[in-house]
């Protein structure tokens, strides 16, 4: 039995083509009789001479020639309509298949032709369409009859403000998107593909009373999900030739594809899903399925292709396909003249953590200093790295937010690249010709800063081993290129010129042949070979860069000669070798070879600025506690950096049998009253409370478990952004920070606040007032609803040394706010925005705590006050176990109290953590312990 609204649709399709041809016919047949019965034949009477015609000229121009020359004129416009049908009939008749399978062709035709045109175009196309509507078979469905008194008036407006309270069940049908439905089925893996679609859309036809805002609650299981529907079904042309172009208004009979989430396990068979899921966690499945005789099942070989389709989609390889199909940029622009690749960004990012670790080492506590600034480019190059390395979402359809798309994933840590072609990186073994490399040009240079900065960042990435790709620079060419650095740097040697370069060269190929006879020499089979290849350092890729003269072309060219990949790179700037193969190098960074073969897609060079290098640099050298290196070089040894100085071969503390180490200190000791660190939550006084220090946790007044554990991801990164910004963010700043794709930042933001919105809601009972202030574009936190405890933490450590006098006041302000000090910032979550505001609020906390510590070792201080700082130090230590501050004032009281046991265990965990970020303690805080050690062998 035929649904009502498809015999509908049918009888319209009928009546549209049955009053499109009688209109045509009326116009093709009908005019030739009227003009035949008019004015008879349109032919005139024959003229055999010239002066004939011309006396026929000169007559007056009577009633009967005027009706004449009029009946001519119809029988033309009669002429050229019949032949524009034919034309048209033609064309439609060509794009027949395009018509089947999309009805906008009509449309954008009669757009396209001639106002002459038109007529015909609009007579011969709406018929063509009306037939096509006539004679496709309906889509199988399965239909719910409906009770009379279920029914409810139409309904023409969707998405309403604020949704209905009485929303009654609506009945609908409901078909799976096989996208076959313009053509015969076609067996095998097309057949295959369409059913694997299936999974992921529903093909629903509109019923009267129903709105967007409902649909999408029955079958997204949110109504703030209806934008999904309408940005998926806007300008899809229904059957009766309206389009979806206002989602205030949607009519029943059309058809609308829903994006259905797809499962976690999908059965694999199209069956019904079981009546006792949950809406709140999947969308509404239909009600009925298809009926056997509706939906003939595929083939045995489709079967298994679905199925095989299935396993792939379940495997845990899932990251990189979404990276496949959402390719991501290769190179990172920073500034309007640098460019560099993910890869060397990664190597920044690695380089990030040791800058914050080393720029804490070296910070002395006070109340008025402050670790200095990242680099803003540095600091987006390791953002754009961090996106590139995090996992990608397999979820994005239920995101509230839309991400722009991250970059690709870096390469190996090994791996240096020094361009761009088909947006993928090209590594550096494009430089290993035979007979070498020359870049000329205006980008030669930032071509070749960016390529020493490759290097120096896959290092980074390599540590603490060496890494496998070094470069070796005459000292007056470093000097352009990445002025600061000290003549022996990582990945990087300067030599004093030339000729000593190319001497470093020769040694490394010397280094390069022992490694090849000692692994070939002893080597019994295949198994033998590879395990003592991998168990051996092979010397790797040195890179000879250098700008030679005449007198050292003879031994570049000897050297060049035996360039190849995993040995040697010569590359020269701006004086080509004889044999070698020339770049031109532009100001944008392409390169075009100077022998005139060009490349289909020609390959850019990463550059950057001599800025964006020195910025680079400095952030590199403080990664390794050192600072840039004056511009003259005879330095006295005084003022070398400490790290420069060789070290020790072993400490005292190295050498030490495991089972001298000393028990860990027992807090249950301590006299009672000295814990001010206990993790109790703090009385809360509103009726939110959002909790940023440590996980990012939301509590409602008068319940001890948390709320919100059912939001979604980036609600709690949108509520941990205004928290760190209690004074409010407008909302250009907060898409930057969240890298929101553009021209979607609007319903973002919106669908964030009404999450939050809801959430905080359903906890508190609070409708009348919002929990985030909206003031035109700018965003913040209700205080009066809303506490946090970084506002707290803040108050707390201003009241520090507020009046010096006031010590007790201090301390007890200082416990105060370690206690509510849980953990880093937003801890366990990996936003993009917060390693800064991380870094800073440790720095605001350890320099109070270390302050108290100095001032209790100075001044000496009481036995219960020396305890509190001492769990102060503690509870610190346990969160940051790297900062080498800490444990030196703790070791300092700890001997000063007589506890060396504890000294000592404190001693051991920092060198532990250290060890595993390939540094070992100052030797200051060696100079702690040693005296201990020689003590005890004196015993």
């Amino acid at each position: 039995m035929n649904h009502p609204l498809a015999l509908r649709q049918r009888l319209t399709a009928a009546a549209t083509a049955g009053a499109t041809l009688a209109v045509t016919l009326a116009l093709l047949a009908g005019m030739p009789y009227i003009l035949w019965r008019a004015a008879g034949v349109p032919w005139p009477e024959r003229i055999y001479t010239l002066s004939e015609f011309i006396d026929r000229l000169a007559e007056p121009v009577s009633d009967p020639l005027l009706i004449e020359i009029l009946s001519l004129v119809g029988w033309v416009c009669w002429a050229a309509f019949t032949c524009t049908v034919v034309r048209e009939a033609l064309w439609y008749t060509a794009h027949l298949p395009q018509l089947l399978r999309d009805r906008r062709a009509h449309d954008e035709h009669l757009a396209a032709v001639s106002v002459k045109g038109s007529l015909a175009a609009l007579c011969v196309g709406t018929l063509v369409v009306a037939l096509i509507g006539l004679w496709r078979p309906p889509t199988a469905a399965a239909q719910h009859t409906a009770v009379p008194g279920e029914l409810r008036a139409y309904i023409a407006a969707t998405a309403p403000l604020v949704p209905a309270l009485d929303r009654q069940p609506a009945h609908a049908e409901v078909a799976t998107t096989t996208h076959l439905d313009s053509g015969p089925t076609r067996p095998g893996p097309v057949q295959a593909r369409a059913l694997a679609e299936a999974v992921d859309h529903v093909e629903y036809t509109v019923v009267e009373g129903d709105t967007l805002w409902d649909i999408a609650d029955r079958h997204l299981g949110d109504s703030l999900k209806w934008p999904r529907i309408y940005k998926l079904n806007k300008d899809r042309l229904q059957n009766d030739g309206a389009r979806l172009a206002d989602p205030d208004r949607i009519r029943p009979g059309w058809q609308l594809t829903i994006p259905v989430p797809q499962p976690a396990a999908p059965p694999p068979a199209l069956a019904p899903a079981p009546t006792g899921a949950e809406p709140e966690t999947r969308p509404a499945p239909p009600a009925e399925s298809v009926p056997a005789q509706q939906a003939p099942s595929p083939e045995p070989g489709a079967q298994q292709q679905l199925a095989e389709h299935t396993d792939r989609q379940q495997r845990a390889e899932e990251p990189p396909q979404a990276a496949t199909h959402n390719k991501g940029p290769a190179a990172i622009g920073l500034g309007e003249a640098s460019l560099i690749g993910i890869t060397t960004a990664a190597g920044l990012l690695a380089a990030r953590r040791y800058w914050y670790w080393h720029q804490s080492r070296r910070q002395e506590p006070s109340p008025d200093e402050e670790i200095p600034a990242l680099s803003p480019l540095v600091d987006k190059a390791a953002q754009a790295a961090q996106a590139a390395t995090q996992p990608r979402d397999p979820h994005t359809a239920e995101a509230l937010i839309t991400r722009r798309t991250p970059p690709q994933p870096p390469g190996p840590v090994d791996t240096i690249t020094i361009g761009v072609r088909d947006d993928t990186e090209v590594p550096i073994s494009e430089l290993a010709l035979p007979g070498g490399c020359t870049w000329d040009g205006p980008g030669a240079e930032s071509a070749a800063r960016a390529l020493l900065v490759g290097i120096l960042t896959a290092a980074e990435r390599q540590r603490p081993r060496a890494p496998r790709v070094t470069a070796v620079v005459p000292e007056d060419l470093a000097d352009r290129l990445v002025p600061g650095l000290p003549p022996q740097f990582t990945a990087l040697t300067q030599e004093a010129d030339t000729e000593q370069a190319i001497q470093a060269a020769e040694r490394h190929l010397v280094a390069h042949a022992h490694a090849q006879e000692e692994r070939e020499d002893d080597l019994v089979d295949s198994e033998t070979r590879a395990r003592v290849a991998s168990e051996q350092a092979s010397p790797g890729t040195l890179l000879l860069l250098t700008t030679p003269e005449a007198a050292h072309t003879g031994q570049l060219q000897t050297l060049a000669a035996r360039s190849r990949s995993g040995t040697l790179i010569v590359l020269t700037l701006h004086a080509p070798l004889p044999g070698a193969e020339t770049w031109h190098i532009t100001a944008d960074g392409t390169a075009v070879p100077a022998s005139g073969e060009q490349h289909p897609t020609p390959l850019r060079l990463f550059h950057l600025t001599p800025e964006a290098g020195r910025d680079v640099t400095e952030v590199l050298l403080t990664a390794h506690g050192q600072r840039p290196r004056p511009r003259l070089r005879a330095l006295p040894p005084a003022s070398l950096p400490p790290h420069s100085h060789p070290r020790e071969t072993e400490t005292e503390t190295e050498t030490e049998p495991e089972s001298d180490a000393e028990p860990e200190p027992n807090p249950e000791n301590d006299p009672p009253g000295t814990h001010p660190t206990g993790l109790h939550r703090a009385a809360q006084t509103k009726p939110i409370r959002l909790q940023v220090l440590g996980p990012v946790t939301l509590y409602a007044r008068g319940t001890p478990d948390p709320i919100g554990t059912q939001m979604r991801p980036e609600a709690h990164e949108f509520l941990a952004l205004l928290a760190a910004h209690p004074t409010g963010l407008l909302a250009s700043d907060i898409a930057e920070k969240l890298h929101l794709e553009p021209g979607t930042e609007q319903n973002a933001l919106k669908n964030l606040r009404r999450a939050v919105r809801r959430t905080l809601r359903a906890a508190t009972g609070i409708t009348a007032q919002e929990f985030i202030l909206l003031q035109g574009e700018f965003h913040k936190l209700n205080h009066d609803l809303v506490e946090t405890d970084l506002t707290e933490f803040d108050r707390k450590l201003k009241r520090e040394f507020a009046k010096p006098e006031e010590e007790v006041d201090a301390l007890a302000a200082v416990c105060e706010a370690a206690g509510l000090y849980r953990g880093p910032f937003a801890q366990g979550s990996d936003y993009l925005w917060s390693d800064s505001i991380r870094e800073h609020l440790a720095m605001k906390i350890c320099d109070a705590v270390l302050r108290l510590a100095r001032k209790a070792e100075r001044a000496g201080s009481a036995e219960g006050g020396r305890h509190r700082i001492l769990h102060l130090l503690e509870h610190l230590s346990a969160i940051h176990p790297d900062h080498e501050r800490l444990a030196q004032h703790a070791i300092r009281l700890y001997q000063g109290a007589g506890r060396h046991d504890a000294a000592r265990h404190a001693y051991n965990r920092l060198t532990r953590q250290l060890a595993e970020l390939g540094f070992e303690p100052e030797p200051a805080t060696q100079a702690l312990i040693t005296p201990l050690a020689g003590a005890r062998q004196k015993r």
